[in-house]
């Protein structure tokens, strides 16, 4: 048997103890988890925004100190290598001994193995392809309250996932700190679709791109989600464009802002910046602006809840 098809394996099992874990600790979410196993060791490696997918058989986790974590914190009499490797069976006999009739109506594996096939099969109708592997430069309308009439610099990675798919990394630099999000891609029909999370799982957002044909240059679609910097968190959505950049070029981390205005000059001066020729900055410019930058709602669209409120106290009366 070769070492991938041993991943394979631990894979799968991982996936039904892990459930199983969320339920013996009472832990409704990844999030949960996280806290309780950070307050064992405050530097576990168990990532919450990673861990939907060990849950559905997807990866399993690289760092094995994660299995150590979890079995401090299940208080069982074997270390972190026990978990890791023993059946699912052998797990829930491990249980049953730490907590006798404490321990919650076990779930067999073949109770989720239908849902694990329909994903591999999904996987194989829907091929993501490998070429839109890559670091992109990512510019869509500023959603903040503070910073109105401008647009925002991001940066895209897309990578190859420990499950043979796609991830995305998507990163802003914000006053305050960076807005940091990761999440898997999907394809639906011809889109690609990205629900990204940041490590807390306070902060999400919704990446929608058109498959773009080969060599991926461009990806184009719809961004939505929630104002970071506005005390009101309205609903936001807005057109995002992504441009490849070519290898070696600077990062995001070294740019003192994110922010720019709303000119061509600047959009192609930033271009520039991040290794485009000036000549074809020069000419992507104002086709970015446009994309962007549409009619009637100026490519951006929210729902402020002080409207909201209006609504619901006309309606309550």
């Amino acid at each position: 048997m070769s070492g991938s098809d041993q991943a394979g394996d631990v894979t799968h099992g991982f996936a039904d103890k892990l459930r199983l874990i969320l339920r013996v600790t009472g832990c409704e979410t990844q999030k949960a988890l996280y806290s309780k196993l950070k307050s064992i060791n405050p530097d576990t490696g168990y990532d919450p925004v990673r861990a939907y997918k060990w849950t559905q058989g997807r990866a399993s986790p690289r760092n094995h100190s994660v299995y150590d974590d979890l079995a401090r914190l299940l208080e069982l009499d074997v270390g972190g290598d026990v978990v890791r490797t023993c059946s699912y069976e052998a797990f829930c006999d491990l249980l049953a001994e730490r907590y006798g009739d404490e321990l919650p109506e076990l779930v067999t594996p073949t109770q989720t193995e239908p849902k694990h096939n329909d994903q591999r099969a999904e996987s194989i109708a829907s091929p993501i392809p490998g070429y839109l592997v890559g670091r992109y430069l990512s510019i869509s309308r500023a959603w903040s309250p503070h910073r109105p009439g401008c647009l925002i610099l991001g940066m895209t990675i897309v990578s190859r996932s420990p499950d043979g798919g796609l991830s995305i990394d998507y990163v802003e630099r914000l006053p305050g700190g960076d807005l940091t999000a990761s999440g898997p891609v999907r394809r639906v029909g011809r889109n690609l679709i990205a629900s990204l999370l940041d490590r807390d799982e306070e902060m999400a957002l919704l990446v929608t791109y058109a498959m773009p044909p080969a060599p991926g240059i461009v990806l184009a679609g719809i961004m939505s989600g929630v104002t970071l910097h506005d005390a009101e968190m309205r609903p936001m959505a807005g057109r995002i464009l992504s441009l490849r950049l070519p290898e070696g070029t600077v990062t995001l981390s070294e740019q003192s802002d994110s922010y720019l205005d709303l000119s061509a000059e600047e959009v192609a001066a930033r271009l520039i910046h991040f290794g485009i020729e000036p000549d074809q900055a020069s000419q992507l410019a104002p086709e970015i602006l446009d994309f962007l930058v549409a009619a009637g709602d100026r490519g951006v669209i929210d729902a402020p809840i002080s409207m909201v409120n209006m609504m619901i106290g006309k309606a309550l009366r």
